[in-house]
């Protein structure tokens, strides 16, 4: 968040359009109001009931409701890489999810998130359900379900461990194992890591990685606890740049679909491995 963001709350006492509310409790132009609520930024609790993101600037807003307006400019200004389809289905679909693109949105926008930007290219009038996460600087295979009850089904699949992921890593170092198993807990809950080595070169290595449970930054956390970190990780490694970014890629997905019982596969290319030099290094 930059120091121009704030977040603000509005209790409404006449009736206005929601807009101009939120200009006059702001001082923002209009304008930048429209694009921040068109973009998740803004939020309505009506007497009694839970707060949802409100995007039609002429809505009207009565006394008793209030409105909520988080503003950052600079994520405001994102503008996100579009994803690519992989395989839609009725009531999923398979994506294959850039880097820099979140995978739900967050209070202050969601123009960045995943199903946002499924439900524009999917030409959809209901936003997917996210069902499981990938860090936003990493690529690769991610599931949106298309209605709250595929999103529970296909919910359940990941917490029966009836879906099966497979990474692709880049890190510093080359380990001197073939494949190590981390158990090492993450905030206080228990987690496990399977690391096989794939291929080494000039100091780095690439490894496959699949996991048995989720936990935030799972892997990127094993990896760095045991001098391994991935290249490009800016939050859990040292020395470890890449020009090139994070180099965690979402391989594989693959689970027996709920609702057809049909199995399911898809695997992304492997990454290049060696990573080109970076600029300004010596090869």
């Amino acid at each position: 968040m930059t120091s121009e963001a704030f977040s603000r709350t509005l209790a409404v006492t006449e009736a206005s359009t929601a807009c101009d509310a939120l200009a006059g409790l702001t001082g923002l132009p209009k304008s930048r109001v429209k694009d921040c609520m068109a973009k998740g930024g803004v939020w309505r609790r009506r007497s009694g009931g839970r707060a949802s993101r409100l995007r039609r600037a002429t809505a009207a807003v009565l006394p008793g409701e209030k409105l909520e307006i988080n503003y950052d400019p600079a994520l405001l200004a994102l503008v996100p890489p579009p994803p690519k389809l992989v395989e839609a289905a009725k009531r999923w679909s398979v994506w294959d999810k850039p880097a820099g693109v979140i995978s739900q949105g967050t209070r202050f926008a969601d123009h960045c998130a995943m199903p946002r930007l499924a439900q524009a290219l999917l030409g959809s009038r209901d936003e997917p359900h996210p069902v499981h996460r990938l860090d936003r600087e990493a690529r690769g295979l991610i599931l949106l379900a298309h209605d709250g009850a595929a999103a529970a089904a296909l919910s359940a699949l990941f917490r029966q461990g009836l879906v099966d992921k497979e990474y692709i890593v880049t890190v510093k170092g080359v380990p001197d194992w073939t494949e190590m198993t981390v158990e090492t807990e993450l905030d206080g809950r228990d987690c496990r890591s399977v690391f096989t080595v794939l291929d080494a070169d000039a100091g780095t290595a690439l490894l496959s990685a699949r996991i048995a449970t989720g936990r935030r930054h799972q892997i990127r956390r094993h990896l760095a606890g045991i001098g391994h970190p991935v290249l490009g990780d800016p939050r859990y490694g040292r020395g470890n740049a890449c020009a090139a970014g994070l180099q965690l890629l979402a391989r594989s997905l693959a689970f027996t679909c709920p609702f057809t019982r049909r199995p399911h596969v898809w695997t992304l290319p492997a990454p290049d491995f060696p990573l080109p030099p970076q600029p300004g290094s010596r090869s």
